[in-house]
Formats: structure tokens, C-alpha cells, sequence
């Protein structure tokens, strides 16, 4: 009784320590913390020296975050370098027959990462950023439309009933839209913001947290009546409720992107077990209470087979506040809102929400394994089989890794700009109303251009 009450303490203890220290969001703070002081070839040289991103393992992860941090920092071109073989990586991991097999009999987190749904996705929306702020839009076009060519990809490969509600992406179709305009194909720039707006009004109005932003409407009412579509400019306004009013002249020539904030980074789920014996076979129900998913495993419950230790682990995501709360650029006294257009912290919550039903028979499997060979042993050794239980629950644990250098959400403002040089003031709000202004210089050569900015700072 001694010997099993402090096997008890000593995994528990264990378990404890590794729980605090074991997680990505640990593992990646040095790099985090130079993205906040917006230092970000410091934060290229430290995730160079993170020896958990250098795992072969987690490959993919270690170029997704520096694509992203290389975009930051302006070099568009390495950062599509890194891109390009984060791209290569998610077809070379699917290969990882032992990583699959390793993941699901012990931790998800000795497979190779494979990414996320939406961060496959945000590599493509990444790329064609690149090429845009490059000014080679043809190829922007090319990777704004791998975005939904990915996504239908995605979804085709699940069995029906457990399909992802991420099927489309609102935000890449407004910038496909977007950079058919600026190459002056008016009609298929049509096309796109209709196809936006389909997707909004199919989900009824809201598509993952955001709205139909007021400056698609605009878009897809102008290039409708620039086409002459007349009949869809009064079918749209009968299924968005308004009146289009045609303005004489269209200033409007510089499209602004702001990133906000950071995505949610992964974290384990806590949980609530119960033991309902029966006869021969007991149910040990594994309950957890933020993903309202329960869990029968079918256990061996004799009397001389006790259930000392037990624990499963599932992913979660945490979020994280964003310093600022809203920002405008202000033109000659005339203030032009930002709108939002992608909720990363959304999509993230729900699609992990769609992975995790998905993958529950994977972690039932890799239950039942464990506990099956742990009775086995003890069962002829009882100390052997209590130490393969404690080695059991502290190798249980939940995939962390996640693509944590993404913003949680993406803005953009459409506003009028002169000929030559120009300096859009952009005027920040924080959480404690005070306001800072920064300024991003643009030179307008007669087509339409686009800029960014970026604040990644949190609290």
C-alpha cells in the first residue's frame, strides 16, 4: 500500500514538473519576446539557436516562423525563401509512416508537424504578400488562388460528417479581388468579391467571427457597375439590405493591411476522469470539459488490477491579448477605419474544435495501448508494472507545437493617395486609450499599391 500510494506521489510530482516546461509556448519565448521589441533579426538569429526547432521533427515549424519573421522584417524575398521549403516539408511529412505510428502509440508531438489546416493556408497568403510588396502581381494572383485549391484540398480528404467548417477563406478572396483590380481585370475582380460575398451571406453574414466588411460592398458594387452588371447590383442590394450609391470619381488607390496582435499559442486542456466498474469490464469516461468531448475506454477493472495513474491530453489554445484595439489612418482631417477580415483566434479555436473530433479514436488507441500493456506486466510484476504506469502518464502528453509568430487578426483600409510619394498617418489606439501614430511611406506610379503595417505587440 506504501510502495503504490508513493508511486502515486512520485508520478504525479513528475508529471506536474513536466507539464510546467514541456510545451512550445516555453520552448519559444526567447524568439517571441524580440518579435515584441520588434527586433527581428535578433529573432531570426534566436530561432537559428532554438535547439527544439531544430529537430528534424519540427522542420516545418522552424521555416514557417522564419517566413514570417523575415516578412516582418521586410526581406520579402527570403521570407518566400523559407516558404517555399515549408511548402516542400508538408508533402514530405505526410510520408512519416514511423512518426505517425510513434505519435499515436505514445506522444503526437514525436510525429513530424504537419501544421495546421489554416497555417498550410497562411503560407500561401504569406507568399502572395511577398510577391505583392515585390510588385510581381502575376505571381501574387498564382498564390492567392493556391489558397482555395488548398482548402478544397483539405476538406476532400475527410469522410463525410467530419469535414472541417473551414472550407473557404473569406479574406483570400477579397485579396484575390483585390489583386485583379490592380492588375486591371476589373471582371474577374467582380467575380472574386462576389465570391466573398457569397460566403459571407452562406454563413449568414459572419464567416468565423468577422462581418462582411464594408469595403468589400463597396469593391463588388463598383467593379459590378464599372461591368455594366446591373442585375447584380439589384440582386446584392435586396441580400445586403442597401442602396448603392454610385460615386463620379474613385480616389481610392492604396489597399493597407494590419496585423494585430499574435494567434493563440497551444496549451494542454485540463480534465475530469471517473471510474464506472462493472462485471468483468469496467468504462474508464475521460471527460473534458473545454472541447465537451467524453471518451469511454473499455478497461480491465479486477480487483487485483487497479487504476493508479491515468492521463490523456489533448490540445488547447490560449489567448492572447493584443496591445492595441484599433487603428485609422487619417488623410487630410478625413479618418478611414481599418476593417477586420481574418480572425486567426477564431479559426483557430474551431478548427482545432474539427481536428480533434476527428482524431479521438487515435487517442482511445493510444489509451488502451498503454494501459493494456501496463496491466499486462503488472499483473506478473507489480513494481514493473507501476513503473511502466508512471512512464505512461508522463509520456502522455499534447501536441503544443503551433505557428505562433501569425497575428490574431488581419485589418485592411482602402484610402486615396497621390501621385509620387506619400506619407499615410496611422493612428493607434491601445487598451489604455492612448494613441500612437505611424507613419508608412508610399509611392503611388499609377496602378493600385498596397502596404503594411504590423503590431505584434501583446499584454
Amino acid at each position: 500500500m506504501n510502495i503504490q500510494i508513493d508511486f502515486k506521489y512520485i508520478a504525479f510530482s513528475l508529471i506536474f514538473v513536466l507539464m510546467s516546461c514541456s510545451t512550445y509556448r516555453g520552448k519559444s519565448d526567447a524568439f517571441q519576446q524580440k518579435i515584441q521589441q520588434n527586433d527581428y533579426s535578433g529573432a531570426l538569429k534566436t530561432v537559428d539557436q532554438n535547439s527544439f526547432l531544430k529537430k528534424k521533427r519540427n522542420e516545418l515549424l522552424f521555416y514557417m516562423e522564419k517566413g514570417k519573421i523575415a516578412y516582418l522584417d521586410d526581406n520579402y524575398l527570403l521570407s518566400n525563401e523559407f516558404f517555399n521549403k515549408a511548402d516542400a516539408l508538408i508533402e514530405e511529412n505526410k510520408r512519416d509512416v514511423g512518426g505517425k505510428i510513434l505519435g499515436v502509440l505514445t506522444n503526437p508531438e514525436r510525429q513530424f508537424y504537419k501544421g495546421e489546416d489554416f497555417e498550410k493556408v497562411a503560407i500561401h497568403y504569406y507568399k502572395a504578400l511577398n510577391y505583392l510588396f515585390l510588385k510581381d502581381i502575376d505571381e501574387a494572383l498564382v498564390e492567392a488562388k493556391r489558397i482555395t485549391l488548398q482548402l478544397q484540398y483539405l476538406n476532400q480528404k475527410y469522410p463525410e460528417g467530419k469535414k472541417n467548417r473551414y472550407v473557404n477563406d473569406t479574406f483570400a478572396l477579397t485579396l484575390q479581388g483585390l489583386l485583379y483590380e490592380s492588375s486591371g481585370d476589373q471582371n474577374n475582380a467582380f467575380i472574386a468579391y462576389r465570391n466573398a460575398i457569397d460566403l459571407y451571406l452562406q454563413n449568414g453574414g459572419n464567416y468565423f467571427g468577422v462581418a462582411i466588411p464594408n469595403q468589400l460592398k463597396e469593391d463588388f458594387f463598383r467593379t459590378a457597375d464599372f461591368m455594366g452588371f446591373y442585375s447584380e447590383i439589384e440582386r446584392y442590394e435586396d441580400l445586403l439590405g442597401i442602396s448603392y450609391q454610385r460615386k463620379e470619381e474613385e480616389t481610392r488607390e492604396a489597399v493597407v493591411f494590419w496585423e494585430n496582435g499574435l494567434v493563440p499559442y497551444k496549451d494542454e486542456t485540463s480534465f475530469t476522469f471517473s471510474v464506472v466498474p462493472g462485471s468483468d469490464i469496467g468504462f474508464f469516461s475521460v471527460f473534458n470539459e473545454e472541447l465537451d468531448l467524453t471518451i469511454p475506454l473499455p478497461i480491465d477493472y479486477s480487483d487485483d488490477v487497479g487504476l493508479d495513474i491515468f492521463r490523456v491530453a489533448f490540445p488547447k489554445y490560449v489567448s492572447r491579448q493584443a496591445l492595441f484595439r484599433k487603428a485609422s489612418i487619417q488623410i487630410d482631417s478625413v479618418e478611414y477605419p481599418f476593417q477586420l477580415t481574418e480572425n486567426y483566434n477564431n479559426i483557430a479555436y474551431k478548427t482545432l474544435k474539427d481536428r480533434t473530433y476527428r482524431e479521438i479514436g487515435n487517442v482511445a488507441l493510444r489509451l488502451v495501448t498503454k494501459k493494456t500493456s501496463e496491466y499486462l506486466l503488472k499483473s506478473k510484476d507489480e513494481l514493473s508494472g507501476n513503473l511502466l504506469g508512471i512512464f505512461n502518464a508522463i509520456t502522455e502528453g499534447a501536441d503544443t507545437r503551433n505557428w505562433q509568430s501569425l497575428p490574431e487578426h488581419i485589418h485592411y483600409s482602402r484610402v486615396p493617395v497621390k501621385q509620387g510619394k506619400n506619407k499615410l498617418d496611422v493612428v493607434l489606439e491601445d487598451r489604455y486609450n492612448n494613441t500612437t501614430t505611424k507613419s508608412i511611406p508610399i509611392q503611388k506610379s499609377g496602378s493600385l499599391v498596397f502596404a503594411k503595417i504590423t503590431t505584434p505587440e501583446i499584454l
